[in-house]
């Protein structure tokens, strides 16, 4: 087993909303001090964050996950489909990419793992998510690096159906034909998701979509230099266990909470239920 790789900002976990602000910005910084970014033209670059519960996981979606990592895509997304058609919003994309966001969005398995643009909404769900005596953390990526390292011809996050983004999904009719996976590239692509769900909007949501390579932390070009010079800027800030709580409340504070991400009656009436039973 490789020994698992040290990020400089997990040494030490934070403990306030402001302490984490701080660490989003030092990393800003240090970044830029390297001198190696992908010029953005007409567009200010952001990073993009993911919050996760436990501080000692990976970066892997719920297709390679256990229980689903040997099981075949293209008969889940046939299942999702042709039955969701009937349930899907009127308003919702019918193409191949609208359909496999919607499966992300509403939890089927798929290849996308989800970020945001914005870090306080991946700080909350760092702690919503985290368990009692385990520390919690956000990630940190540079989607403009990560995308120019790894798929050639991309510098910057790609769009749904562009020609670098074709061998990540093929056609549903085509996949159900190949054998063993319908992927052909090896580590995955920043993507911009089609807003085709009030939450991906309110959340900022982006993502990644994978290839075959199941945890994006692996990438040989992660927290180390090669011999060309190249630098894939990924970082992870670690939650401290202790106060997670009190984070959760600062954040309500400041209107980040299940009110305001989840803008339906499902988010309103899980912001009211944990208000009452928490105060």
């Amino acid at each position: 087993m490789p020994r698992p790789k040290k990020f400089p900002s997990e040494k030490v976990p934070i403990k306030t909303v402001g302490a984490y602000l701080r660490k989003v910005a030092e990393i800003r910084r240090g970044w830029k001090e390297l001198r190696d970014e992908v010029t953005s033209r007409g567009d200010i670059k952001s990073l993009w964050f993911r919050g996760q519960g436990d501080a000692a996981w990976g970066l892997t979606p719920s297709r390679w996950r256990p229980g689903y990592a040997e099981e075949t895509e293209a008969e889940m997304r046939l299942e999702f489909e042709s039955v969701g058609r009937q349930l899907a919003p009127t308003d919702a994309q019918r193409d191949k990419w609208g359909w496999y966001f919607l499966m992300a969005h509403y939890e089927a398995p798929t290849r996308l793992l989800d970020f945001t643009v914005n870090p306080m909404v991946a700080l909350y769900f760092a702690v919503k998510s985290a368990m009692p005596g385990v520390d919690a953390a956000v990630w940190v990526l540079d989607p403009w690096k990560w995308n120019e390292i790894h798929v050639r011809g991309l510098y910057g996050p790609a769009l749904p159906g562009w020609k670098e983004t074709k061998p990540y999904l093929w056609d549903l009719e085509d996949s159900m034909d190949v054998d063993n996976t319908d992927v052909r590239r090896k580590w995955p692509v920043a993507i911009e998701p089609p807003h085709i769900d009030r939450r991906i909007s309110a959340q900022e949501g982006r993502f990644m979509l994978f290839g075959t390579e199941r945890d994006m932390v692996r990438s040989p070009n992660v927290n180390r230099r090669t011999k060309k010079g190249k630098h894939a800027k990924l970082d992870k800030i670690a939650v401290a266990s202790s106060s997670v709580k009190a984070i959760r409340d600062e954040l309500d504070c400041l209107s980040v909470n299940d009110k305001t991400l989840f803008p339906d009656l499902g988010g309103l009436a899980k912001y009211i239920a944990w208000k009452w039973k928490h105060f």
